[in-house]
């Protein structure tokens, strides 16, 4: 198989790959992702599936392809494959027998959630995709994304940055945060923070007695955060995709239960709407902070810093793969390394052993 990408492995998660309504019966869109390009289509009856562009045969590009009924056509020869990546027929004469069995394009499981289509990248789901509680009936905003330089393991790793909460959100973490975990997969913190009149948003939390927010947060997989505003019926999602090694996009949604009868939906719309528009405007200052950052923990506060240590660390043993299938357990993207004779320098590679 011909490849110029390096790999690099990334945990084993659900990963999101565009939006619903980027994705039409009969489709086929390009998307980069894990440093590859992938082809990522919806057949003529709905199902959803991503596979490495790149033909397994001679490596057309088989996001130019077209969809016949079930299956993603390559534009070159005409091999049909279904959304596992196995390729169905070979239209040159020969029986389905006599199909080789390495005629297979790595592929992602798919599924949509929150009108995002994520894929997962493992042989098969480690875990179902993350829903918040009482939302089977919902109300969500138009999905938004962001790109930003810089690796995205640093934005998971920001959303647990108390320093950060306090120097750009102006949000001052009262007490200890809570930390829990339900599983391998998921890392969670629960705190109370008194909110400085900074923002608009935060202006308005004032005005309607919110000095002092009380938050969770949920991490899936290492990619997936879910927010909640406790004591309001704030919510949003926010999933993240490594482009590559260094560069990322963010999936941002802002979730409502449905609640009271018709005559008040009108009125929630326009709080979802309202809501992830103050939202967007909290996470353009994580953007703007972690634009072409240089990930390394080099001088690190045991106390201050202690949350995304303990995040770093959980996602540090979340297991991993490569698109192409295989298993890893290093970030061959990361290769700082322990510096012995100072305990404060917490590189990556170091903090796994904090």
């Amino acid at each position: 198989m011909m490849r110029s990408e390096q790999q690099h492995a990334f945990p084993r998660s659900w990963y999101p790959l565009c939006r619903s309504t980027d994705l039409k019966r009969g489709q086929i869109i390009a998307r980069h992702a894990f440093g590859h390009k992938l082809a990522v289509f919806r057949t003529q009856q709905n199902q959803l599936g991503a596979v490495d562009s790149r033909c397994c045969h001679i490596g057309a590009d088989l996001s130019r392809g077209f969809i016949d009924d079930d299956f993603l056509v390559c534009p070159l020869h005409n091999w049909a494959y279904d959304v596992q990546g196995k390729c169905q027929r070979i239209p040159c004469g020969r029986s389905q027998e006599e199909i080789p069995v390495r005629a297979k394009q790595p592929a992602l499981y798919c599924q949509e959630h929150y009108g995002v289509v994520y894929g997962f990248l493992g042989d098969s789901p480690d875990f179902p995709l993350p829903y918040f509680p009482d939302t089977e009936n919902y109300i969500a905003s138009n999905v938004r994304i962001i790109e930003f330089d810089a690796p995205y393991e640093m934005a998971g790793a920001n959303s647990f940055d108390e320093q950060h909460l306090a120097a750009v959100h102006r949000r001052q973490v009262i007490g200890e945060q809570q930390i829990t975990s339900l599983s391998p997969n998921h890392f969670a913190i629960e705190y109370r923070a008194n909110v400085a009149p900074h923002t608009l948003y935060d202006k308005f939390l004032h005005l309607i007695g919110k000095s002092r927010v009380h938050m969770a947060l949920d991490c899936w997989g290492g990619n997936l955060l879910l927010f909640k505003h406790i004591g309001t019926a704030n919510q949003m999602i926010i999933s993240l995709l490594p482009v590559n090694a260094t560069q990322s996009r963010a999936f941002i949604t802002t979730v409502l239960a449905k609640r009271g009868n018709r005559l008040l939906r009108p009125f929630q719309w326009s709080a979802v709407r309202l809501l992830n528009i103050f939202t967007m405007l909290f996470v353009k200052q994580d953007v703007k902070a972690l634009q072409d950052i240089d990930f390394a923990f080099t001088t690190m506060l045991p106390e201050a810093d202690n949350t995304m240590i303990k995040w770093y660390q959980y996602w540090k043993r979340l297991p991993r793969n490569t698109l192409t299938g295989s298993n890893s357990t290093t970030v061959k993207s990361v290769t700082s390394t322990v510096n012995e004779s100072n305990p404060t320098s917490m590189k990556p590679e170091n903090i796994a052993q904090i």
